[in-house]
């Protein structure tokens, strides 16, 4: 299998997520030691970091939807609320660990964390909406509503707590993917055999998931799979695309939605996946085709859409692959015959509504005009980042699906 890389990159694309000590270095930066006291020798620090447990010993066990300090792994401490908790099976009647939302930042973020990580003396008996959004400022108030609703614009609000509800804890926090070893991010609906398992070991081929190392590897003695099931439709250098009929594969699609919900909180899981076409990239070498991301596709889309959904996996971003995903389902619409912008492959009501969005274009006189602000073009270009790697046309070799049926 090799060695084993950990990597928790905090993307699905685009930029890494900041961190609660305000970098953004992503999930997976090396904690940082934590630094204690040093005690004198009257051991008063020892004595004050006593009187502080037996204070805060009162408000245990903690409840959910208490809010408290909790120390991060960069060792400082953070807002956080509690989710849910859980008992230690040989524990005391105290002996609990909590799942925790750092309150300024995403989900992904999300732990289970030890009592010992937390400051009872910080702790707010009463849970409080209203009177915890008086006490932050308008900005505070302004980034915490929008990291809420990031991803669930289509989502109402009794929709959103619905959602976050089912979805509040994760149930796998790492799992295995060929050489690398990646945390989580959200929850994914696995069958409920699955439900005691913190780690599950992926065939990075034909994507069957095993609770244990060992079966994994009696697996990989059998499975004569080297890359995914369907047709190779690109191949440019190392890299190769496969187009993948959901009912076909129905096995590998449907664990193709249980991999990628783990690192999208909105994907929708669909169990049907007869109606999707999957598009995986692929890193080729000559142990085989290892999975980079993919996108999904309707048959037969009512709205023309270009893709359902669209993941590069942790390890391999920020190298402009989710780009890649992007630029090659458009090509694959022009191969479709839809109608589109000749300069851009976009439909052009698109890319109306965006300019719209980005607050490039204004309605005047009856005529749209451009009103590139450079302060605001600045802003975007720096948002967008580098470019993605280029498809080239001329090494594809595909049928669009109509005209294969």
């Amino acid at each position: 299998m090799g060695s084993i890389d950990t990597s928790t990159r905090a993307e699905s694309g685009s930029d890494p997520i900041p961190t609660p000590n305000g970098t953004t270095n992503g999930l997976h930066a090396a904690e940082d030691s934590v630094q204690t006291p040093a005690v004198d020798s009257t051991g008063a620090s020892a004595e004050n970091e006593s009187l502080r447990k037996r204070r805060g010993s009162g408000v245990l066990p903690l409840e959910v939807g208490t809010r408290v300090m909790c120390r991060w792994r960069d060792g400082k401490y953070h807002p956080v609320k509690v989710i849910e908790r859980r008992k230690f099976p040989c524990g005391g009647v105290n002996d609990y660990e909590y799942y925790v939302h750092y309150t300024e930042f995403n989900r992904r973020l999300d732990e289970w964390v030890k009592l010992e990580q937390l400051d009872l003396n910080s702790v707010e008996t009463v849970v409080d909406e209203k009177v915890t959004s008086l006490k932050m400022t308008r900005h505070q108030k302004r980034k915490i509503d929008e990291t809420h609703v990031e991803g669930h614009e289509e989502l109402d609000a009794a929709s959103l707590r619905e959602h976050e509800e089912f979805t509040k804890v994760k149930n796998i926090a790492t799992i295995e993917l060929g050489r690398y070893e990646i945390e989580t991010w959200y929850f994914s609906p696995f069958p409920p055999e699955y439900n005691d398992c913190s780690k599950l070991f992926f065939c990075e081929f034909c994507l069957n998931f095993m609770k244990r190392k060992e079966q994994l590897q009696r697996h990989m003695r059998k499975c004569d799979l080297k890359h995914p099931p369907g047709d190779e439709i690109y191949r440019s250098g190392t890299l190769s695309m496969f187009e993948v009929d959901g009912k076909k594969n129905k096995v590998y699609g449907q664990n193709l939605c249980y991999l990628a919900k783990l690192f999208l909180d909105h994907k929708t899981l669909y169990y049907d996946v007869d109606l999707f076409l999957f598009y995986v990239l692929c890193e080729c070498d000559d142990r085989g085709c290892h999975m980079v991301g993919y996108f999904s596709k309707e048959k037969h889309s009512e709205e023309s859409y270009n893709l359902a959904c669209i993941l590069t996996l942790p390890p391999y971003q920020r190298k402009g692959y989710g780009k890649f995903l992007i630029a090659f389902s458009y090509e694959l619409s022009k191969k479709e015959g839809k109608e589109l912008s000749d300069m851009t492959a976009i439909k052009a009501e698109d890319i109306l509504s965006t300019l719209q969005g980005l607050e490039l274009i204004q309605y005047r006189k009856g005529q749209h005009v451009i009103c590139a602000d450079p302060k605001v073009l600045d802003r975007h270009l720096k948002a967008a980042g580098r470019g993605g790697l280029e498809v080239d046309v001329s090494k594809l070799i595909w049928t669009p699906y109509k005209e294969q049926n």
